[in-house]
């Protein structure tokens, strides 16, 4: 890395902590209220597509991490310090009730409120060793931050939904999202004209078991991804269930190479948010992150897998 270019990065890198502090000042402010993701993003001036991605790969936990993180390190606080009752402290730091601080602090914690107000401390680092931070040499160890440039079309995506995840990993979603999504184009006549197996993730996980967080499992007809040939179509088509169309407006990407398990591919979008962004210095466009499944995402080829990861650019 050149001298301009180091310099650019720390640029780029005191700029971006600058704006996820803003957030992380938002969080500890209010730490009572309901705080909504998008507010979070607006507050970061960044995309809310992206700012989640970002925050997890500049401060090693995700937002739902981090918002949980400092509402039980305010309650311990409060309970070690303040003789108001539990109820009072869970309603002050965000949880519906005493009941639910209870929860969370035996999930997390592993403790309770009243051996905390006893003098008990609290095992913080079994919060953080819940959510743990990618391997940046699982990443490192292939050449995954030499993306190409590419103009991509507008793609008009059929996708199934499915929600939740498990130990980090989305692999029961992706099988609930296909076995729905493939039968019905099947029986409509359409799987000959599928080209191109593409995910899209709307939501960042909040947590290794977030069963919140979506994955859109989808196909492209009549457009090659790989060889960048055919003109996309949307077919017509019968919705039902969660079946949707999810449309990505044309625009320049930067496309990186994944080689091996989908269950490290959170390590490689940590790398490409974390060291490839700022360092290069581009804007991102206001477009979710896509990722194109190299090979048939229904074969299970484990670390002979491929895939392609897009990252919209302005």
């Amino acid at each position: 890395m050149t001298l301009d270019a180091f310099a650019n990065h720390r640029t780029q890198t005191v700029r971006y902590l600058e704006l996820l502090s803003r957030a992380a000042a938002h969080i500890d402010a209010h730490l009572g209220e309901s705080l909504d993701g998008a507010l979070l993003a607006d507050m970061a001036a960044m995309s809310r597509y992206h700012f989640h991605r970002i925050f997890r790969a500049y401060f090693g936990i995700t937002v739902g991490g981090y918002v949980t993180w400092r509402r039980l390190q305010r309650a311990c606080e409060l309970l070690a310090d303040n003789p108001v009752s539990v109820t009072d402290v869970a309603l002050q730091v965000g949880y519906e009730s005493a009941q639910a601080l209870a929860k969370a602090m035996r999930r997390e914690l592993d403790t309770t409120p009243m051996a905390v107000r006893a003098g008990e401390a609290p095992r913080w680092q079994q919060l953080f060793d819940r959510r743990p931070s990618p391997d940046p040499d699982a990443v490192h160890q292939d050449p995954v931050l030499r993306p190409q440039m590419l103009d991509v079309p507008a793609l008009a995506v059929l996708t199934a939904t499915a929600r939740g995840m498990k130990d980090g990993v989305r692999t029961g979603a992706a099988q609930r999202a296909f076995e729905e999504l493939v039968p019905a184009v099947r029986a409509a006549g359409l799987l000959p004209r599928a080209r191109s197996w593409v995910a899209v993730f709307p939501d960042e996980p909040q947590g290794p078991d977030d069963q919140e967080a979506r994955m859109l499992c989808g196909i492209l007809f009549d457009h090659s991804l790989a060889e960048r040939t055919g003109t996309p179509d949307q077919p017509a088509l019968s919705l039902a269930g969660s079946l949707e169309w999810c449309h990505l407006p044309a625009g320049r990407c930067a496309v990186f190479t994944h080689r091996g398990a989908h269950t490290l591919l959170h390590a490689a979008w940590t790398a490409i948010y974390r060291d490839w962004l700022p360092a290069t210095g581009y804007a991102l466009r206001d477009v979710p992150c896509f990722i194109h499944y190299v090979n048939d995402p229904r074969e299970p080829l484990g670390d002979a897998w491929r895939t392609h990861l897009y990252l919209p650019l302005q």
